[in-house]
């Protein structure tokens, strides 16, 4: 008992994440966080873009655009996402996270352009596609790359980033889609993305995967590039390849990896808390909110509407990004996804009953959903795929969430209309708010707390306390049961 503990200790002192309790960040690293976490801005801006669509619509002069096309327009991005979601794991094994980051954006800037000055409407809906698989691939890889790249002191708030970004850029999208022509409003759309390649350039490799790849001296030079000239990059080193084993980098072998008890069970986790969020009805509430609010009876002009929600979730997940590290995942995770089937659950209540006189309500309880959304229910799920996801399957489970959530979402903003025409909208809300409300026990039960624990410790948060002890005492047996060798 006592050489696994020291075993344990030895670990953890060797570790970036774990002298990242005191060491500061490296100016690398500040930058490197920053920049991956802006490919977020991919999806936020094109989502937002759905605002230009009526002001496409107005515009006749190359093609006529049908309210058909509209549903399509919005709908491409959700549906290349699970068409996408099973490959990109296997793109990211193949060429590297860092490197398939750089493929991905380059081509963004470019696609806007088709998008503004496309003479026709097929070519529109081709450059929506690929868009829609550029910011696919971009989320999968971004969180468990910005969980690779950072200490464990500052993860939780480095994870949240990506959500800040594409916050900014909804808001983006709806400022510009109100103040100019829609051409003008979608070709200012590519400005932020070449830029962005070129800074991607700088950011290092993930050094995980290039221990994996067995490029030793490569990640020696990736980590002596984020933890500077004083980092400790021997220990580093020596603490991923603890956990990192060249039998992890392909797809074959992490599906193999798969199949035990200890890699599978994060996955089902963090997949069930994705699923649960969309069937909470996250996608409604944000693509329908104006519509929500007029079928409960509050008259708001639908572009302030749009706008104020994008405020306010910003505003929400900059919280999110400071408190997470010191207040932790689950209980942030745990209240919010209270706090949003309570929200959800009194709106519906109200239209249920049909109570009259009180408009307030409806805005009110979507408000208070928005904010805790912001602060628990939108990040952390995503700070979850960069922690929970062990090294051995990080890229095959980030897919096989990926694709999952992709699926749900897409169904349930499908349905959505037709749900609300059966059953009405406070029902509805009501089933929404009973989703959101399972997650509580969800996480309470089996979901450990990740705040501060390094990946290496992560690895093991799912087995057994007695075979933890056995491979610590027997490195034999360590290497056949966690690393695969």
């Amino acid at each position: 008992m006592v050489s696994s503990q020291n075993h344990s200790e030895h670990n953890a002192g060797t570790s970036m994440e774990a002298r990242g309790q005191t060491a500061p960040l490296t100016p690398k690293q500040v930058v490197s966080l920053a920049v991956v976490s802006g490919t977020a801005i991919i999806n936020g801006v094109m989502y937002g873009w759905s605002a230009v669509l009526p002001k496409l619509q107005e515009d006749t002069s190359r093609f006529t655009v049908t309210e058909n096309d509209v549903s399509w327009l919005v709908s491409l991005t959700l549906i290349m996402g699970f068409i996408t979601a099973p490959l990109v794991g296997s793109l990211a094994e193949c060429v590297g996270p860092r490197r398939l980051l750089s493929i991905i954006t380059l081509p963004v800037a470019g696609l806007w352009l088709v998008q503004a000055f496309s003479p026709y409407l097929w070519l529109l809906y081709l450059a929506r596609a690929l868009m829609a698989v550029c910011g696919t691939g971009a989320v999968m890889v971004m969180n468990p790359l910005v969980a690779e790249l950072c200490p464990a002191r500052v993860r939780g708030g480095a994870a949240v980033l990506p959500e800040v970004f594409a916050c900014l850029g909804n808001i983006l999208s709806y400022l510009l889609a109100s103040l100019l022509p829609w051409e003008t409003a979608t070709a200012v759309c590519a400005a932020p993305f070449l830029l962005l390649f070129f800074m991607i350039l700088l950011v290092p490799e993930s050094p995980y995967w290039l221990v994996r790849k067995n490029e030793i001296d490569a990640a020696e030079r990736s980590l002596r590039l984020l933890l500077g000239r004083d980092g400790n990059v021997a220990g580093e080193l020596e603490a991923i390849r603890s956990t990192t084993t060249l039998r992890q980098s392909e797809v074959k072998d992490q599906a193999r990896e798969l199949r035990k008890a200890h890699n599978a069970i994060p996955v089902v986790l963090t997949l069930s808390i994705f699923i649960l969020r969309e069937l909470g009805g996250k996608g409604p509430v944000f693509l329908y909110s104006v519509f929500m609010f007029r079928n409960a009876g509050v008259q708001l002009d639908a572009f302030y509407c749009t706008l104020f929600i994008g405020v306010v979730r910003f505003v929400s997940t900059c919280v999110s990004a400071f408190t997470l590290d010191l207040v932790g995942r689950k209980p942030l995770l745990m209240a919010a996804a209270l706090i949003c089937a309570a929200s959800e659950g009194v709106v519906g209540t109200f239209l249920f009953l049909e109570v009259e006189g009180a408009t307030w309500v409806p805005l009110t309880s979507i408000t208070v959903f928005v904010v805790s959304y912001g602060i628990g229910l939108g990040p952390i799920p995503w700070v979850y795929l960069g922690e929970l996801l062990p090294t051995p399957i990080r890229s095959l489970g980030a897919s096989i969430i990926t694709f999952g959530y992709s699926v749900f979402l897409s169904t349930v903003n499908l349905v959505f209309l037709k749900e609300m025409s059966s059953l009405g909208l406070g029902l509805t809300l009501l089933l929404f708010g009973g989703a959101n409300l399972a997650i509580v026990p969800l996480v309470l039960l089996f979901v450990p707390e990740t705040k501060g624990r390094t990946l290496q410790d992560l690895e093991k948060a799912f087995t057994p306390r007695k075979k933890i002890i056995q491979a610590e005492d027997n490195p034999g047996f360590e290497s056949d049961e966690f690393s695969g060798r």
